[in-house]
């Protein structure tokens, strides 16, 4: 039956191809689905043009990488009634094609798919997820024209989901590439279950074995997606989709214009700790319907595909989004204030802890994503904060401040209603640095400058004290001296081998360095045990390590010298209730 389906269906695709009058149209295929590659057609209606440049995208919207997706491209033609045309690859993603007087092209390529994650296109014999940024390339010059796109479904796959809509002869339609680049395609046999949300429909295509309890967390997902959109208070789309692609061992998830992805470890669903923090995934890649998707930096949007795109401000599209699927988490009732406070004392103290905190500004994170972020390597942990963990503890310290100073009038949630008003609604665009600042000033009714000064722009530690203070939390900070070795180990083939050295710290002072193996201390064989051994001599002063460095033995001395640990506890006052904190956190029981 799904061979005769599919048989159907491309007689069908082929046979209304004809009638198809958009200027641009994709036709997708997939005749083998075991070899990992995917056909891609293209009739392109281009009379005003000699030539017509295609390029395929170095990177897709929400994962700030260069990804370099053109290097899958093998095998491009372009021909005009059946003629040959002669085509130019001018760079490494794009090609151009001599049209002359044609006024329709017909192009084809086809791209290897075998790389999973929510950022690439996979295929295989059980499944296809389609990041159409990594498989459709766009027409330059075209890029806000509309189209359609048609899929050749395999007769081994019965589903398709997919976030964009349907024309009366049955093509998924996009108003202009950024739409189509950002709704991924599921293909597969994948169940698809559905819920409404304040009366807009929602589905969930869940793909591969799995042990989720279906009304459990259509349930919960639905309480999550409410939750998140009383934040703003209007919802953007006619529908969404959750693709859920249960893996064996993994997670993450990216967000879309009217969907997401979302990866769970296929047999985690009845462990209680992942599955609510499966549901903080969702709750984060969902917020991102309205922030980065509608509300967003100046810079993120209209893209340029073929570079990247810089900004100041991913702090304010993920750190925020971070800090709102957290805060979502007390607001649904998953976690109690008291967890809340928890897990954000733990996100100040990582940072704090952090020694790339004291060398990286929040706004240069977020400007050098592109080669830090994404790009991690040995000592970066010294060097480099991350925009995500930093922009979840300046939205709080926002949040609170917004709080305090409206007398518990107004909190974070006015500012992303302000934004969306005036940005999304009346101007169409994103805003500047200075525009989303003097939109936060605006809704806490003072200047913000030296906030924002402070917390974005340098590298002081932020004011917790004050700030928390002023809201109704009490803070205590102090400083731990702890006995660390400050080195990181791993076992590979029976070796114990350092893959991190922080800086400041004994094994710093002493010259270990990454990927030496620590072979014995004091004499003792040392078996991925190091501080547990160092635990055991009672931290030595001064200690003999020996270490192979690229198969000569070296010998190391090894100071031993308490190391300053910042930390911060938060707790509630007394009787639990003043204005801003009940605006900022809800009622305290």
């Amino acid at each position: 039956m799904r061979i005769l389906a599919g048989l159907i269906f491309t007689f069908i695709l082929h046979m209304s191809k004809a009638q198809n009058t958009s200027p641009i149209h994709y036709s997708l295929s997939i005749p083998e689905p075991h070899t990992h590659y995917v056909k891609v057609e293209m009739e392109i209606v281009a009379t005003n043009k000699k030539e017509v440049q295609l390029s395929m995208p170095v990177w897709t919207p929400g994962s700030y990488l260069v990804r370099e997706f053109s290097k899958s491209v093998e095998r491009f033609e372009a021909t005009t009634s059946g003629k040959p045309l002669s085509v130019t690859k001018t760079n490494k993603n794009t090609w151009s094609i001599a049209k002359g007087k044609a006024e329709k092209i017909n192009v084809s390529y086809w791209v290897y798919a075998y790389e999973f994650s929510v950022r690439t296109s996979f295929v295989d014999a059980d499944q296809a997820l389609l990041n159409p940024s990594s498989i459709c390339m766009l027409v330059q010059g075209m890029e806000n024209n509309s189209g359609t796109l048609g899929i050749n479904l395999p007769g081994r796959y019965s589903k398709i989901s997919t976030a964009l809509p349907k024309n009366k002869e049955g093509y998924y339609v996009f108003q202009h590439y950024d739409e189509l680049a950002d709704s991924p395609i599921q293909l597969g046999n994948h169940e698809e279950w559905s819920f409404d949300v304040r009366g807009i429909p929602h589905k969930v295509a869940m793909v591969g074995i799995h042990n989720a309890d279906k009304t459990r967390f259509l349930k919960d997902l639905k309480t999550v997606c409410e939750t998140m959109t009383d934040i703003v208070g209007v919802h953007p789309c006619k529908e969404y989709l959750f693709i859920v692609q249960n893996v064996e061992a993994g997670g993450g998830g990216l967000e879309h214009l009217n969907s997401t992805v979302v990866v769970m470890s296929r047999l985690n669903w009845k462990d209680e700790s992942k599955y609510k923090s499966f549901l903080g995934l969702c709750a984060h890649e969902y917020f991102h319907l309205w922030n980065v998707k509608r509300i967003r930096p100046l810079e993120l949007g209209p893209f340029n595909y073929s570079a990247e795109n810089y900004t100041e401000q991913l702090w304010v599209a993920e750190g925020v989004t971070s800090y709102y699927d957290e805060l979502a988490m007390l607001r649904a009732g998953f976690v109690k204030p008291a967890q809340f406070l928890a897990t954000l004392e733990g996100y100040v103290n990582d940072l704090e802890n952090r020694p790339g905190s004291k060398i990286q500004t929040l706004a240069q994170s977020s400007h050098d994503a592109w080669i830090k972020e994404y790009r991690p390597n040995e000592n970066s942990k010294n060097t480099n904060i991350s925009y995500y963990a930093k922009g979840v503890v300046v939205a709080a310290l926002l949040d609170a401040k917004i709080s305090s100073a409206t007398q518990g009038k107004k909190n974070l949630d006015d500012l992303m209603r302000l934004l969306w008003k005036t940005y999304y609604n009346e101007k169409k665009r994103g805003f500047s640095v200075a525009e989303f600042e003097a939109a936060a000033s605006d809704v806490a009714g003072t200047d913000l400058k030296i906030f924002f000064d402070k917390h974005v722009r340098s590298l002081e530690t932020p004011d917790y004290q004050g700030v928390f203070n002023d809201a109704g939390i009490t803070v205590n900070i102090k400083t731990d001296k702890r006995q660390v070795s400050g080195m990181s180990t791993a076992l590979e083939n029976g070796k114990t081998v350092v893959k991190f050295v922080e800086s400041g710290t004994p094994a710093w002072n002493s010259g270990v360095n990454v990927n030496d193996e620590i072979v014995a201390m004091n004499g003792f064989r040392v078996n991925n045990d190091a501080d547990d051994l160092l635990k055991k001599l009672s931290y030595p002063e001064s200690s003999k390590l020996l270490v192979s460095r690229g198969g000569i033995i070296k010998e190391l001395d090894f100071k031993f010298a308490p190391t300053g640990r910042f930390s911060l506890t938060l707790g509630f006052v007394k009787d639990k209730t003043s204005p801003a904190l009940e605006k900022w956190l809800g009622k305290i029981n």
